[in-house]
């Protein structure tokens, strides 16, 4: 990806950490997925539009997942690849199957994935001391990590992309799907 495109990502994920920020602590996990295309008012294509598409997560059916966002987004790979039957109803309650395979399938020109990511609140134990800490980690396309940091209180969010990343779990299954999703030729699953 182009340097733009990344700091164009990199400004996307920072306003959606700064949406969260606005909204306040205690909210349900974001999952969300990022994607472009030529942008139809510019020649040859040559400019491209970013969307982040928000995914709803019950936050409910979450809690069936003991390790929440790491546990979810295995399974959701899993869902996605075409190998793989579609076969998890906890899945299937926490997320819309059916709404991430006609954004993957969209016919739009051009159209291209480019970062799968989550916004989640977790505590951070630092010198025997809990803080509370809201993320949003994304991977993208190329496999570059995002991770954009708020601790509780604090007035600006730390960001760090990292072309080598020794990525937690909830970095590493975004890659996973980063790359169970953008496979040239992919075909979505049809059975639900």
């Amino acid at each position: 990806m182009s340097f733009n495109t990344v700091h164009t990502l990199t400004g996307c994920l920072l306003h959606i950490e700064a949406s969260a920020d606005l909204i306040g602590w205690g909210r349900p996990p974001l999952l969300l997925l990022v994607q472009d295309r030529p942008s139809p008012s510019a020649p040859n294509g040559l400019r491209r539009q970013m969307r982040a598409v928000h995914l709803p997560l019950n936050e409910t059916r979450m809690g069936r997942y003991r390790a929440g966002l790491a546990d979810l987004l295995p399974d959701l790979t899993t869902a996605l690849d075409i190998n793989q039957p579609v076969a998890r109803p906890t899945l299937a309650a926490c997320v819309d199957i059916g709404l991430i395979t006609d954004l993957l399938a969209d016919p739009t020109p051009g159209l291209r994935l480019l970062a799968w990511a989550v916004c989640y609140e977790d505590v951070l134990v630092e010198s025997d001391d809990l803080h509370e800490i809201r993320r949003v980690d994304a991977v993208d396309a190329d496999r570059r990590t995002y991770q954009i940091t708020r601790l509780r209180g604090e007035p600006h969010p730390v960001v760090r992309v990292d072309d080598h990343d020794d990525a937690p779990a909830t970095r590493s299954a975004l890659a996973r799907l980063v790359q169970t999703t953008s496979r040239p030729g992919r075909i979505t699953p049809t059975a639900f």
